[in-house]
């Protein structure tokens, strides 16, 4: 005896007990020759009370040929649960599996959770006579998630409609897939919460997915689903114009998919006005190739910051030119021109006369206003190329490339009348002020930029003791 059969055997104790009469064929094998047999199980009290097992072969009333037997055995074997109803709904037989996982339950209806889904079932298969569903399925302890195979067909002992259903358990894949969807539904809330523009293409370049982010960035009023399927080389195509390069757009884009070979980051400058930083990133799934991610993000309002922030730093506040630190970077510019390219270059130091007199005689809201005019006045009469910068106080230098000294000194003449002829507005009566400036050259052989303005100041400071409101000139 199989321990399958031996179970099953085992399993029919309390039915017995119970009262139930079990009618199965079972094949013998007397002399290792099979034989068929209708065998009748009921129960028997024994002797010492406990419930013993009467078991009667009759003979078959059907022939069954190798091929059903087989069947048979199977079903009896196969872990899928098999249980055959009449067309009421009402119990004929089951196998092992069903019995196991459901004793006690007799009916159809009982079978299904919901009993009213069960009853429509029935109807159903008066109709279609075959069906197939995922379901939640009650079970003797439990209520698990199996497939239903469902098929009306006909008792072949009493010619009455009977219905046969197989199920298998399916609940730790029901599991997984509602695992999938959470996390799925999870990463689509995330990945349209990113301000960043998201675009998946496949090895076809042909878009996977696309954000709403995305979307917004490049005035696509198309919903992101809508998307979906589409050629990304004509959708690049027809979105260069967005960009200041475009050609250099679509060109970095085909040098990087072409190289598939490492993350890569750019930053794009837009017609209108906006930076873009891109980030590409080639898909690889156990070394084979899938595609790539675009990641486009909107850095505008980080970059003017950045900017914001490096001219702070580079400006002197009250009069918007350039401060110390700016003008000294510049001058170690210049004076690497001068060695290296044998660029001639002046510089010009600016210090207004008696300032300490006009702070203490108007306050230093009316001095406030004579260093902005003289840094007005910088602004309007020197070169672009020219750098004027406010060293502190009331000292103001200008770095002047590409010139001779003759025309340096011509300039601060110039400079100088301007200023002495401009007036000031104070609130109790105008006022002039003059200043003393120093012009000076840079020279290859200065060892470094101190040399310069230490030869600019004491120009400077000759043009004050020769009585201010002057020029003077150490070349």
């Amino acid at each position: 005896m199989s321990e399958a059969t031996r179970r099953r055997l085992a399993d029919y104790l309390p039915r017995l007990a119970e009262g139930e009469v079990i009618d199965e064929h079972w094949s013998f094998y007397p002399g290792g020759q099979a034989v068929s047999m209708h065998c009748r199980c009921s129960g028997i009290v024994m002797g010492d009370g406990r419930t013993g097992m009467l078991i009667e072969g009759l003979e078959s009333e059907i022939s069954l040929d190798a091929s059903s037997l087989r069947a048979l055995e199977a079903v009896r074997h196969t872990p899928m649960m098999v249980s055959v109803f009449d067309g009421h709904g009402r119990l004929l037989m089951r196998n092992p599996a069903a019995f196991e996982a459901r004793r006690g339950l007799t009916s159809f209806k009982a079978c299904f959770t919901d009993h009213d889904f069960a009853g429509q079932i029935l109807e159903q298969l008066k109709d279609e006579q075959r069906c197939s569903l995922d379901t939640i399925m009650q079970l003797r302890d439990s209520e698990r998630w199996h497939h239903v195979d469902l098929c009306l067909a006909t008792d072949p002992k009493t010619g009455l409609p009977m219905i046969v259903m197989g199920e298998f358990d399916i609940t730790e894949r029901k599991t997984l897939e509602t695992a999938q969807r959470v996390s799925k539904h999870q990463l689509e809330v995330v990945i349209e919460g990113l301000d960043v523009g998201l675009l998946l293409e496949d090895e076809n370049r042909r878009v996977v997915m696309v954000n709403q982010a995305f979307c917004d960035l490049f005035a696509i009023e198309a919903p992101p689903e809508a998307l979906v399927g589409m050629d990304c080389r004509e959708a690049a195509q027809s979105s260069k114009g967005f960009f200041t390069e475009p050609e250099g757009f679509m060109a970095r884009i085909e040098e990087l998919i072409m190289e598939r070979s490492k993350q890569a980051r750019d930053l794009l400058t837009m017609a209108d006005g906006r930076f873009l930083e891109r980030s590409y990133t080639p898909l690889f799934v156990a070394n084979q190739y899938h595609g790539h991610l675009w990641v486009y993000r909107d850095i505008t309002r980080q970059r003017r910051q950045e900017a914001d922030w490096v001219r702070k730093a580079s400006t002197d506040p009250l009069t918007g030119l350039a401060n110390r630190r700016s003008f000294e970077e510049s001058a170690r510019r210049v004076a690497r021109a001068v060695k290296e390219e044998e660029l001639q270059a002046a510089l010009l130091m600016i210090d207004i006369d008696r300032f300490k007199t006009i702070n203490d005689t108007l306050g230093h809201a009316e001095g406030d206003k004579g260093l902005r005019l003289l840094a007005d006045t910088l602004r309007v009469n020197l070169r672009n190329s020219d750098l004027p910068c406010r060293n502190g106080g009331e000292e103001f230098m200008v770095i002047m490339p590409g010139m001779t000294q003759e025309e340096a000194q011509t300039i601060a003449w110039r400079l100088l009348r301007q200023i002495a002829e401009a007036t000031i507005e104070a609130e109790e009566l105008p006022f002039h002020f003059t200043v003393s400036i120093g012009v000076t050259g840079f020279k290859p052989t200065d060892a470094n930029i101190e040399t310069v303005t230490q030869r600019a100041d004491a120009a400077m400071y000759q043009a004050k003791h020769e009585g201010r409101n002057r020029v003077a000139v150490r070349w």
